[in-house]
């Protein structure tokens, strides 16, 4: 009796802190790290005082961690294997805390129903910062806005769009599964305003892909959806002409980029995740060593084409090429199979979710982030990491297929 109510306390503590994910990430990396780190040691006692390994078999845990493993083998033969460790070994609180919400938080409907609830007022607020932000010349705690036109709302950094972007979908559509259309058209129009605003290009992008393909997999929403679409267009356009700087740096720019990638900011740090593969095909450089053997003249003149940008940067901007230089092909390999693994689950109980419009968000959230044709942030940074990580959890809670898959 008394293991049973110690038992129910750590789900109860656990339960809580999983609530509390998106409130962490509004607050910045390190509550959020603090957060998932105390899951994480929850998850891993209640698996102790249990003798609870069952998790362990599932193909995409078993992929994940194998790829864990190999990128801790490889830092210890690199130059540096002190400091490629410290980038390798931690990864693995992703992994577990991703694991700790499928397979035992959110298991619970109680928690998943507080965690969309305190999702969904979280970002709410983020976004309600960075429209101040946009309108006043600073945030809610005096924050100026970054540079040339960027939002960084609460952050140090103007990543307060691309975090909305990767968040918003399912708290949005779990609002509108539970009927609730006039808070979600509310937080709809909110987020979707605060990264216009944040003058970051991707996760415009992001988040209107998104849309679209929320809109072909629910028929429900085809109708409202395209006329939102539509009203959002609309917006945009009206923005767009009272803010020239704004159509600049979001459709200008992104034409810009797109007309010729190869020499684009992003294109010159692909090509020389590139030819840093050529050279460690098999094996890679070493987790987190790109900002570290990028510089090497081997590689080429840091602007030889005189674009005026650095052809390196912390990491390459991309999660494919980032495992590919970084970990070799072996490392590229066991992260695909471990996403395929994933994949694979989620599109097999597409159907028996399809009208489940929070595991649709999550399932076009994924999907979206995996699109490997993009530029994204590093793969090994919290602040990035913890949402993804979030989503993926979240969504294999809602997948009861049989475990053969």
């Amino acid at each position: 009796m008394i293991e049973k109510r110690f038992d129910i306390s750590l789900i109860s503590i656990a339960g809580f802190l999983a609530a509390l994910v998106p409130v962490a990430v509004a607050i910045g990396n390190a509550a959020a790290e603090i957060v998932i780190a105390l899951i994480v040691i929850l998850f891993m006692t209640n698996s102790i005082r249990n003798n609870d390994w069952a998790w362990v078999k599932r193909d995409w845990v078993l992929a994940l961690l194998a790829l864990w493993l190999y990128g801790c083998v490889r830092s210890i033969f690199t130059d540096n294997p002190g400091k490629t460790m410290v980038d390798a070994l931690p990864w693995i609180r992703f992994i577990l805390f991703a694991i700790a919400l499928e397979s035992w938080i959110l298991r619970h409907e109680r928690w998943r129903n507080l965690l969309l609830k305190i999702g969904f007022f979280s970002i709410s607020f983020l976004a309600a910062d960075a429209i101040l932000q946009y309108s006043t010349g600073s945030d809610l705690f005096g924050r100026p806005i970054f540079g040339d036109n960027r939002l960084t709302a609460s952050y140090g950094k103007p990543i307060v769009g691309i975090t909305i972007a990767w968040l918003f979908m399912p708290f949005l559509l779990g609002y509108i599964d539970n009927k609730k259309f006039i808070q979600a058209f509310g937080f709809g129009v909110l987020s979707l305003t605060a990264v216009l605003l944040s003058g970051e290009r991707m996760a415009l992008m992001f988040s209107l892909l998104s849309l679209i393909m929320v809109i072909f997999l629910v028929q429900r929403l085809r109708k409202v959806g395209a006329i939102v679409m539509l009203v959002f267009a609309v917006g945009i356009i009206g923005l767009m002409y009272a803010k020239p700087s704004l159509y600049d740096r979001q459709v200008k720019s992104t034409i810009k980029v797109i007309s010729n990638v190869p020499d684009s900011p992003y294109g010159v740090i692909w090509r020389s995740a590139i030819d840093i593969t050529k050279a460690h095909p098999i094996i890679g450089i070493g987790m987190g060593n790109f900002r570290v053997v990028c510089p090497d003249s081997q590689y080429g003149l840091d602007d030889a084409k005189g674009l005026g940008y650095s052809r390196c940067a912390t990491h390459p901007h991309n999660i494919y090429l980032e495992w590919l230089t970084e970990g070799g092909l072996i490392a590229i390999s066991g992260f695909i199979l471990a996403m395929f693994f994933v994949s694979k689950r989620l599109i097999i109980n597409l159907a028996a979710n399809r009208n489940n419009y929070v595991f649709i968000g999550l399932f076009v959230t994924l999907a979206m982030r995996l699109w490997p044709i993009a530029s994204t942030t590093s793969f090994f940074h919290g602040w990035s990491a913890i949402p993804f990580w979030l989503v993926l959890g979240w969504g294999l809670v809602y997948c009861r297929k049989p475990e053969s898959i």
